[in-house]
């Protein structure tokens, strides 16, 4: 390739590891990685690094048992990488990629606390939506592009009024469902990509380049770099790893496995079987990865996933599938209490109807509810690895959020929200913050009308239609 033509590397053949790795330090040592890297990645990447690009809108059903979930460290920096709580465990190699929303008041409107009227509000800021508005995905989409909002869901059910994502000019008892198979989105979204993704065919020996060099950027770890450098190396590392994978359909992101299991069971009425609830996991991170594939093509800028539905869901899940179960073992054999000054939480009998989200919610003496928190923030951090892995992570938000704070008390006050990801190093992660005192009717310091506004700022969104999406939270 003519660019590195100018650098002595006539081909990737000719270029030894040894030599390749010299070159790089040297350039580093100089000052003048940064202005190679720069040639190499395009101005077209780096205008994609100065803030978010896209948005994952994450919802788990029923809230949390605030004791276990509210880190035990306070409010300020998050230190160190242990564990900040039982509920937040999973996602202790994730600490700089966080911010814990502690007690943020969930903004739902008239009736806060009934399930069903606060999933219709959780995104739309009032639960009384008129026809013609929408939910913050759909409002923050319309402004990036016609893309539109990339729905999933995992056992949703077929409720049409209980769905939290709502499109302009449709009926709030109406809106859509979200498309509960894997198979089926990987299908439709693998011909957004159709002839060849980006347009051109595969190059191999640029392929082979952003291979070369991506292998040795870890060499540079022992170089002397300010913070500041080493921040851009890394945007720039991740800006390769999607130009790499761009390079062809093939290879890499712009692909679908569409050789995924099915759900024919996410509108069931019927008790389904313990085979049957032990799909949940698999349907979950195989929701997750369309999600990150449609992102990485640049088929979709803002995507929902909707896991299950708030209140009664017993016919659709049962948390005593085998992830979620060891972790109910866990926290028993932890001793992880529900309440400060209380005993241990207790064991039930395995795939009894309290291990439904709601029924267990309003238990938090027992261990279910406390366990099926923790497997949803481990689906969490599966999210941030796979984006990660596709060079994502630095400019892609992650927003997970329930209906309810408190699963056992209803209400908004105790809402467990956490930020995840990045905006292209305009937003400090790695920190927690305090939104209140947790109490229904009590002090509120921000709510979800603010930090939803927030985030549409950071994908460049400064114009709302309303005005209570107000920002000012981080």
């Amino acid at each position: 390739m003519k660019f590195f033509n100018k650098f002595g590397f006539t081909s990737v053949k000719e270029s030894s590891s040894r030599s390749r790795r010299k070159f790089l330090r040297n350039l580093a040592q100089a000052g003048m990685l940064l202005p190679l890297a720069g040639s190499m990645l395009s101005q077209r990447v780096f205008a994609q690094t100065g803030g978010a690009q896209r948005v994952l809108f994450l919802y788990y059903p029923n809230g949390v048992v605030p004791y276990n979930w509210v880190p035990q460290q306070g409010p300020g920096n998050i230190g160190g990488s242990q564990e900040l709580s039982f509920g937040l465990g999973p996602l202790s190699s994730w600490h700089n990629r966080l911010i814990v929303l502690q007690n943020l008041t969930l903004d739902i409107g008239d009736g806060a606390g009934a399930h069903y009227n606060d999933m219709r509000g959780i995104l739309t800021g009032n639960n009384q939506i008129d026809y013609s508005s929408a939910s913050i995905d759909h409002l923050i989409a319309e402004q990036l592009g016609n893309e539109g909002v990339l729905s999933l869901g995992v056992r949703t059910g077929d409720r049409s009024d209980i769905m939290i994502s709502k499109p302009r000019n449709v009926a709030s008892g109406n809106r859509p469902i979200p498309n509960n198979d894997p198979a089926d989105a990987a299908q439709k979204l693998a011909v957004g990509i159709s002839g060849g993704g980006t347009g051109g065919s595969i190059d191999p020996d640029r392929q082979a380049y952003y291979e070369a060099i991506l292998d040795d950027f870890d060499s540079l770890a022992d170089v002397t770099l300010e913070n500041a450098q080493r921040d851009k190396l890394t945007l720039h590392e991740n800006a390769l790893r999607r130009l790499r994978d761009l390079a062809g359909n093939q290879v890499g992101e712009c692909s679908f496995n569409t050789n995924v299991m099915s759900d024919p069971y996410f509108a069931s009425s019927s008790p389904l079987s313990p085979s049957e609830w032990q799909m949940f996991p698999h349907l979950a991170r195989a929701q997750v990865d369309n999600i990150v594939g449609a992102f990485s093509c640049g088929l979709h800028r803002v995507a929902t996933l909707q896991l299950s539905k708030g209140d009664e869901n017993g016919n659709l899940v049962n948390y005593s599938y085998d992830e979620c179960w060891q972790m109910a073992q866990d926290a028993i054999s932890q001793g992880i209490q529900h309440s400060d000054g209380s005993g241990p939480v207790g064991p039930m009998t395995r795939w009894y109807n309290e291990f439904a989200s709601h029924s267990a919610s309003h238990r938090p003496g027992d261990v279910p509810h406390t366990a099926q928190v923790r497997w949803y923030h481990s689906l969490l951090a599966y999210t941030l690895q796979q984006l990660e892995n596709k060079g994502l992570l630095d400019d892609t938000l992650v927003v997970m959020f329930s209906e309810v704070g408190d699963g056992s008390k209803h209400g908004g006050a105790a809402g467990a929200v956490t930020l995840a990801g990045g905006a292209g190093g305009t937003l400090q992660m790695g920190r927690i913050i305090n939104c209140g005192d947790g109490i229904n009717n009590g002090q509120r310091i921000y709510g979800t009308h603010q930090l939803f506004g927030d985030v549409a700022r950071y994908l460049g969104v400064n114009s709302l239609p309303e005005s209570h999406w107000s920002g000012g939270v981080i």
